[in-house]
């Protein structure tokens, strides 16, 4: 059965030196195991979905020739498969925890066109039924895509705007952190968390309920100081982003920076719904802490070795 891998974008670059530059990889067997991936993807054995944080930074990476043969890459390997954007997947989980349809793997790993951006509007529960494609959209749209991934960089500006966008997500839960180093007690930091988390996902919260169907009191019910964190942690994604950001703030030594938002949001929601995420190893570690308090989920690895190894070894059927 094929199996979904997500590679966080340092990894899509060994898969690409591994075509383009195979010297530029320094560990003998990641490169091996790089080229054993290229061969189970060429098999069908595994599916390497692409999303929305793989095209804003293959679209900053480095200069054109680099970013053009990572992109060609990219484009050779994904076979039009997509993970649904993170924001519309924390909303529908809502709205599963509400008590409407909850998405599945199937919903959040697709083909349907402009999956992977926040406006798109999944038919959650009918995966393959009501996204189906007419070829030319699917032509279009894969077009499309490839126009967008082998495009030119971001301007200055486009560049600065983002990085401004970022860096005020990023300074809240930095002040959060530091307000608690400066203030010690004895704390529920899951609560903390959630707390946080509440605060940060009003709008999400208020559109689930309105798609669930639910008013202010049962809303309530859900979100008792007693019951609410239960709630979020049956969530895939958004209980694995509650667990990393309570452990990140247990340690008084983490940073905040700006690539923690895509890595948060991304490596989490692949976390949830595949059957592995190679991740960066800062959030890949927090990410198999996570996977003890959450539903299950992917198997995470921090190269690509680990994750060849894992293929060749795992007898679990395809979800």
């Amino acid at each position: 059965m094929t199996k979904i891998v997500y590679l966080d974008q340092n990894h899509w670059v060994t898969m690409a030196q591994a075509r383009v530059a195979p010297e530029k990889i320094q560990r003998a067997d990641e490169r091996q195991a790089a080229d054993e991936l290229w061969g189970l993807v060429t098999a069908g054995q595994v599916r390497l979905p692409l999303s929305s944080a793989h095209l804003v930074e293959t679209v900053r990476a480095g200069d054109r020739e680099r970013r053009r043969d990572l992109a060609k890459v990219m484009l050779d390997a994904y076979g039009g498969w997509h993970m649904l954007n993170p924001l519309v997947v924390r909303r529908y989980e809502f709205v599963g925890g509400f008590g409407g349809p909850a998405p599945t793997v199937a919903d959040v790993f697709t083909t349907a066109a402009e999956s992977p951006f926040f406006t798109y509007v999944p038919t959650i529960g009918n995966a393959g039924r009501g996204q189906a494609q007419s070829l030319a959209t699917s032509i279009a749209w894969r077009a499309a895509w490839a126009s967008l991934l082998l495009g030119e960089t971001l301007s200055k500006e486009e560049l600065d705007t983002t990085a401004g966008v970022i860096e005020r997500w990023a300074a809240v839960p930095a002040a959060l952190a530091q307000y608690l180093r400066d203030h010690p007690a004895e704390r529920d930091m899951r609560l903390v968390t959630v707390t946080y988390l509440l605060g940060d996902l009003k709008a999400d919260i208020a559109q689930a309920c309105v798609l669930a169907g639910i008013g202010n009191e049962e809303l309530v019910n859900h979100l008792q100081p007693e019951n609410v964190v239960g709630f979020f942690s049956q969530l895939p994604f958004t209980g694995r982003v509650l667990e990393v950001i309570q452990a990140r703030l247990r340690n008084t030594a983490d940073k905040w920076v700006n690539n923690d938002l895509n890595d948060l949001l991304f490596l989490a929601c692949a976390a949830g719904y595949a059957d592995h995420v190679v991740a960066e190893k800062k959030t890949g570690h927090y990410l198999r802490e996570a996977a003890k308090f959450t539903v299950p989920g992917a198997s995470v690895h921090l190269n690509l070795r680990s994750l060849v190894q894992a293929l060749q070894t795992s007898d679990q059927p395809s979800r």
